[in-house]
């Protein structure tokens, strides 16, 4: 276990703490650390010869792209903040004589939480797949225009202990005329995670039709990505970061939906344990 920081005021190191970082056997006495952290190797022995000396922490850490990266927590960590942003949906197609113009899908859900730790644990960021956008298949009338699928779950965790979620926004719909948007993501946390602030994601936009133009919804905004464009006659746009993509508007052809914008983690460091809140998107 990591031993208290020196010249921290509401650190005091106890001797079960130092004969669980050092060994020795009960009942405990400071005679038995001669030579250990800072103790001399004769003499009197302070209690102060154990704590250990502040290092300032490692930078964040930010991860924009799906995937997984896993790193060990530096020795002198004693909690991290962790903001996170699940994986956008993916827009609506449109096309043909009736699914004029598809939905956007809908922006991850967001969180913020503060979580306790020890230097040597290892801490695991994994950022969701943004969903994709809807396909056409193009069969006569326009029926084979097709949903954009939900974004994935961006999470992290500290050994096997989930400490954070956001959760994927839903994809773009389809439907005759004009598609609905695709809900946000929701957001979970771990019992022991502290000064949790979620949000669930911004809703895709309704598609919108009229006698010649055909306009896609916008995907939902994340906190740290546009949603994709509605497109005009045209293809949706993808997402940003945690957003979802556009649907796309179609008064002749097929024209697809954008995908959904990648999941979002970054990863703060602390040297104490119940760090002051100062983290925000």
């Amino acid at each position: 276990m990591a031993l208290p920081l020196r010249g921290f005021p509401n650190y005091t190191i106890s001797l079960s703490e130092i004969q669980a970082e050092f060994g020795g056997s009960n009942p405990i006495s400071l005679s038995e650390y001669y030579g250990n952290g800072e103790a001399p190797n004769s003499g009197a022995i302070s209690m102060g010869a154990f704590y250990e000396d502040y290092v300032p922490p490692p930078s964040p850490v930010t991860y924009t792209s799906a995937g997984t990266t896993a790193l060990t927590i530096a020795s002198q960590v004693r909690a991290v903040g962790v903001q996170i942003v699940g994986a956008g949906g993916g827009g609506a197609a449109g096309g043909g004589m009736f699914n004029f113009a598809g939905a956007g899908g809908g922006a991850g859900g967001n969180i913020i939480a503060y979580y306790n730790v020890n230097g040597g644990e290892t801490l695991t960021a994994i950022r969701g797949s943004g969903g994709g956008g809807g396909m056409n298949s193009g069969q006569q009338g326009g029926f084979g225009a097709q949903s954009g699928s939900a974004g994935s779950s961006s999470y992290v965790r500290v050994g096997s202990t989930t400490i954070a979620t956001g959760n994927g926004g839903s994809g773009g719909t389809i439907a005759q005329s004009t598609g609905v948007g695709g809900a946000g993501g929701s957001t979970s946390n771990n019992a022991s995670a502290y000064n949790v602030t979620g949000n669930t994601g911004n809703s895709g936009t309704n598609g919108a039709a009229s006698m010649s133009t055909m306009v896609g919804g916008p995907g939902g905004s994340s906190p740290v990505g546009s949603g994709g464009s509605g497109g005009t006659n045209a293809n949706g746009g993808a997402g940003g970061n945690g957003a979802g993509g556009g649907g796309a508007g179609s008064n002749m052809g097929y024209q697809y939906g954008g995908a959904g914008g990648s999941g979002y983690a970054k990863v703060t460091f602390y040297t104490s344990p119940y760090p002051d809140p100062n983290l925000s998107f």
